[in-house]
């Protein structure tokens, strides 16, 4: 484990999209891909959400997988989406029943804010009431959730990654993914920046091209900003999660890949 320069942290966001340039169709075909099939399991009422919700990290193992073979010049395939049920899938559903309690919790504790609403909301999909958002109870339970939901972050950042490389069980890659992202927090606030920054150039993109369809279309283009939302879509969340593996690549340098994690990226 190392710690890196602050600077770094803008680096792991132009590594990420200099990874997503060499496979701009592949990485769009499986981010899209990933999404629809998150958005099936979320339909079932209430399971979807939980079964969701556990395969988190099996999925975020998997493009781990697939930046990697793009760092190494390998080709991106669609199978690699998947790679993560081949590596070290006990440790990775494990943290994914860890990541499920944690948010239970996290949502649990914002009920004394706004009474459950949020819980209500994130669970079960229930819309909150407009008293909910006048008062600023709802705000308030986001705002404690969020705070809450850092330290969490902080342990599965790179858990999935030291699972299905290192083959460390789950408790134990969550423990040094915590104190790795702890140590390297100079970076991380610089990443947080980078991403701010990245967030900011998406939405002028949006801005932009949806005037641009609505002159080109006039009244035929009710919905132009969901037109050109998509493509804005599949080229910032394929950046930030080949950068995820950057951040991985620069914490933890020339590591060794588990036997089974090689075996599912092949």
């Amino acid at each position: 484990m190392s710690t890196v320069p602050a600077g770094n942290g803008w680096n792991w966001v132009l590594t990420g999209f200099a990874l997503f340039r060499k496979s701009p169709a592949m990485w769009g075909f499986l981010v899209l891909f990933y999404i629809m099939l998150m958005q099936l399991l979320g339909m079932i009422p209430v399971f979807g959400w939980f079964a969701a919700t556990v395969l988190i990290p099996v999925f975020s193992a998997s493009f781990m997988i697939a930046s990697r073979e793009l760092d190494q010049e390998r080709k991106l395939r669609f199978d690699l989406l998947f790679s993560g049920f081949k590596s070290n899938l006990p440790a990775l559903l494990g943290q994914g029943g860890l990541y499920l309690a944690s948010g239970l919790t996290i949502l649990g504790l914002s009920a004394l804010v706004d009474g459950g609403l949020l819980l209500q909301l994130m669970v079960l999909g229930a819309k909150p009431p407009a008293a909910a958002f006048e008062d600023g109870s709802l705000a308030g339970a986001a705002m404690l959730a969020g705070s809450l939901y850092l330290p969490v972050l902080a342990a599965f950042w790179f858990a999935p990654a030291l699972s299905a490389w290192r083959n460390l069980p789950a408790l134990q890659a969550l423990f040094y993914s915590f104190f790795a992202a702890l140590s390297n927090w100079r970076a991380f606030c610089a990443y947080g920046l980078a991403l701010v920054l990245l967030s900011l150039i998406c939405s002028v993109a949006l801005f932009v091209l949806a005037l641009l369809v609505r002159g080109l279309l006039g009244d035929k283009s009710q919905n132009a900003f969901v037109l050109v939302m998509l493509p804005v879509m599949l080229i910032y969340v394929p950046t930030l999660f080949a950068s995820f593996y950057a951040s991985y690549r620069d914490v933890f340098p020339q590591d060794e890949a588990a036997p089974q994690a090689e075996a599912g990226s092949e």
